[in-house]
């Protein structure tokens, strides 16, 4: 969830942890067929998806909401992942643990670190964890047309890759662009977002995605890259669609976010809700 301009995810090495889903059904959003432009580009990426409405609105589109990132004040413009461990042993201290040596803060050995760790016989928990210390400040909305019964059902074509200022490097070189799919009100162009002024959002979001989010990688995302240890997987060049899957573990409800592999059939859920009761998939 948005939170005082910081996103931060505590996450075990591999899926990142998100946000629990709290979708919201019922009433229809009054709006025709949106036009498709007689030549609209080469698509770059599309999806298919339908709304899913608490309110009532006038005019929306469908968009991408590009998240950005500022130096300063604390922040980082680059991803980089520091790798912390809590761990409990039946007996302190434990010779057994103290063999495995210290857990790199760059997560450089943290499988075998984990392994090694948690074969001794008196740890009786362990968990290891991912943050990445960046600090996500803004957004910034992309529109792009949405096809067929829109909005009980759409197709999403995306002609063009996100603006520069959503690339966020990391420490390893590679670039990664984060895209939450958002329901915008055209008329609140440019679609500009200070997460540093939240809790109050802008009134041209009119509501977002808690099914899905879009990654773009102009150079894709190698094995060993910072982005790769924080993500569990690699990416080809280009945009990549992500799923948000939910699963009940001792009792717990447990969600990480997973690629849509090709041929996947897969629908965004659009929310048309206050902001402020979306959970939304933030890094």
């Amino acid at each position: 969830m948005f939170e005082n301009g910081r996103l931060w995810a505590s996450v075990r090495v591999g899926f990142g942890a998100v946000a629990a889903l709290g979708l919201f059904g019922g009433l229809g959003v009054g709006c025709d067929e949106q036009a498709d432009p007689s030549y609209r580009g080469e698509s770059l990426v599309t999806v298919t998806g339908r709304v899913e409405s608490a309110l009532s609105v006038g005019d929306v589109e469908v968009g991408i909401l590009w998240l950005t990132t500022e130096s300063g004040g604390g922040c980082s413009e680059d991803f980089a992942v520091e790798c912390t461990a809590a761990l409990t042993v039946a007996n302190e201290p434990s010779a057994c643990v103290d063999a495995c040596g210290e857990l790199s803060p760059s997560c450089e050995n943290a499988e075998a670190w984990e392994a090694c760790v948690d074969a001794c016989p008196d740890v009786t928990s362990l968990e290891l964890n991912a943050k990445p210390p960046i600090c996500i400040t803004g957004g910034v909305g992309q529109t792009t047309p949405a096809l067929g019964e829109f909005p009980a059902q759409f197709s999403l074509d995306i002609l063009e890759p996100p603006p520069a200022e959503a690339l966020i490097g990391s420490t390893s070189g590679e670039r990664l662009a984060y895209g939450l799919f958002v329901a915008l009100d055209p008329a609140g162009a440019p679609w500009r977002i200070d997460l540093t002024l939240l809790p109050a959002f802008p009134p041209w979001l009119l509501g977002g995605s808690e099914s899905h989010v879009l990654l773009y990688a102009p150079d894709g995302i190698p094995e060993g890259s910072t982005y790769a240890e924080a993500l569990g997987f690699t990416l080809p060049p280009g945009y990549q669609l992500m799923e948000n899957f939910v699963e009940q573990t001792d009792g717990e409800e447990i969600s990480e976010l997973r690629p849509v592999l090709p041929g996947e059939a897969s629908q965004v859920r659009l929310t048309i809700a206050d902001p402020s009761t979306l959970e939304w998939l933030v890094p």
